[in-house]
């Protein structure tokens, strides 16, 4: 992980394919990928040989935007911190590991499913694996707060020659260049290493996938007041954040219950959209008492700081929204891609992630253990 070491206009870090970081250490190879606060590139370690034969020559190095770095300099982004205590931790699964650390000083400071819905088999396994990180990340008290299928990446389980593979037949693409200080760098598209599975996966291959869930950029501390107000994509967000009622790993179980949704139909859980007469909270709120069927506890309730904003003296939403009128299990069948009894199995789980009041939501190891993951494939990962 290096943040860029000198803050001004340009937001980038500057990078040609070659240069070289961390005084001459790794050399960078390709572009794997870019977000809002970050972009990800793949290196050789110059020192992998040094080390023991299990040690592997590419690894990912992550470089911090400006806004990013300004984050982490003030305090507002603990990702370094908690991956630091992940690496320090036994047998890490499903959770990226932390290799090194430095500053850099800058100039300026798939296969994608017909309708994206997942094979059965596939997302139970995808589900199992974020379970094992979710869960050893809230045993050392982390909250991971922006689960989403971004953040869900593949294990490069095939090893280096894999990877030299497609960097000697894969061209580099480059969509223009930018100056910076009079000296001009090519802007790199990013080109992820192929995984090698299609989104309709046979059991047999999916029972290989291995995945990472990755990007702790605005974890939290389980027990320790929030240091930035908004967490996860909107639509994922639990009714605790709504409500600014209670702030723990549990809204990690609720993103996970809508993710899960969306794998298995392709089609987001929750969409809300503000009407004439009602915000977007509102329908929001809404369609989370219709889909759980569960009405909002006066416990619950009471310890919300936005109580007054949406619901009357007897805890009913203060504004009338129009809802479909579905459950879980009818918003399953719609999409037609599960037959009657795994939609009946797959929306028990699914309820038991997403229970309105976070005390009756299920903890990451007690789903490990759901009936619908003991079926099938998954078997064997259970320990």
């Amino acid at each position: 992980m290096s943040p860029a070491s000198e803050i001004s206009s340009f937001d980038h870090f500057p990078v040609r394919l070659g240069q070289k970081l961390n005084k001459n250490r790794y050399q960078i190879m390709h572009k794997l990928g870019s977000g809002l606060f970050s972009s990800t590139w793949l290196v050789t370690d110059a020192e992998s040989e040094f080390l023991d034969i299990h040690t592997n020559k590419y690894l990912a190095v992550k470089i911090l935007m400006l806004e990013g770095t300004r984050a982490h300099r003030k305090g507002e982004s603990r990702e370094l911190l908690f991956l630091q205590q992940i690496a320090a931790c036994e047998d890490i699964i499903s959770l990226p590991v932390l290799k090194d650390s430095f500053e850099e000083q800058g100039p300026e400071g798939t296969h994608l499913s017909p309708t994206k819905a997942l094979p059965l088999h596939a997302v139970k396994i995808i589900v199992l694996r974020t379970l094992e990180g979710l869960a050893q990340l809230h045993e050392i008290n982390i909250i991971h707060t922006d689960l989403k299928l971004d953040n869900i990446l593949f294990n490069m389980i095939r090893g280096d020659p894999h990877v030299e593979e497609q960097l000697s037949s894969e061209s580099v693409i480059e969509d223009g260049e930018v100056e910076v200080k009079g000296q001009k760098y090519p802007i790199l598209r990013s080109q992820p290493i192929h995984h090698g599975y299609a989104w309709d996966v046979t059991p047999f291959l999916a029972e290989l996938m291995s995945f990472c869930l990755t990007d702790l950029g605005q974890a939290q501390r389980a027990g320790e007041q929030p240091i930035v107000n908004e967490f996860s994509a909107y639509a994922l967000r639990a009714p605790e954040l709504l409500l600014r009622s209670d702030f723990g790993p549990k809204i990690d179980i609720w993103a996970l219950g809508c993710i899960t949704f969306e794998m298995l139909t392709g089609r987001w859980l929750f969409a809300p959209k503000a009407g004439s007469d009602w915000s977007l909270e509102d329908d929001h709120l809404a369609k989370m008492v219709e889909l759980t069927g569960e009405k909002f506890s006066a416990s619950m309730l009471q310890r919300a700081h936005f109580r007054d904003r949406y619901f009357n003296e007897n805890g009913d939403l203060l504004r009338e929204v129009v809802v479909p009128g579905e459950n879980i299990d009818k918003a399953l069948a719609v999409y037609g891609t599960l037959k009657d009894n795994e939609i009946r199995e797959a929306a028990a789980f699914i309820r038991a992630c997403l229970r309105l009041d976070y005390k009756d939501r299920a903890s990451a190891k007690e789903l490990e253990i759901h009936p619908w993951l003991l079926t099938t494939t998954c078997n064997h990962y259970h320990h």
